[in-house]
């Protein structure tokens, strides 16, 4: 299969977030072979810092964003509510602002957790919760 390219003949680029996660990890074994990806988790780009995410992103110019980093420990998360908060509210606004500050597309990947998948349409911000 041919690699996916822009008009201008450019191999698309893919910045993913969280990459050592678990759904990182099925990100970069997904599209490995056919994008340019660039590889980020907390060691290589703190999204809590929009600094450093502005730094890495107008640096590496990606073409889309796909979100996958987040505070997952679900059992622990009210007990971590500032850090869940931190990483999950003020790490995803920092994505997204720098993403259309670059015109980066953000693709975010949601849990059964928030939804329940059970939609037959995309989800948005104003969809009523129901996780499983």
């Amino acid at each position: 299969m041919n690699k996916p390219q822009t008009a201008d003949h450019k191999l698309l680029t893919i910045l993913v977030t969280g990459a050592k996660g678990q759904l990182g990890k099925k990100i970069i074994d997904m599209l490995s072979d056919k994008f340019k990806l660039v590889l980020t988790d907390s060691d290589e780009m703190d999204i809590t810092d929009k600094s450093k995410v502005q730094k890495v992103m107008k640096s590496e110019k990606p073409d889309w964003v796909i979100h996958a980093a987040a505070y997952t420990k679900v059992d622990v998360a009210e007990d971590a509510e500032e850090l869940c908060y931190k990483i999950n509210v003020t790490g995803t606004k920092n994505i997204a602002e720098v993403a259309n500050e670059i015109g980066a597309t953000v693709i975010y990947i949601s849990t059964d957790y928030v939804f329940d998948g059970l939609k037959d349409t995309p989800y948005s911000e104003e969809d009523e919760p129901n996780p499983l």
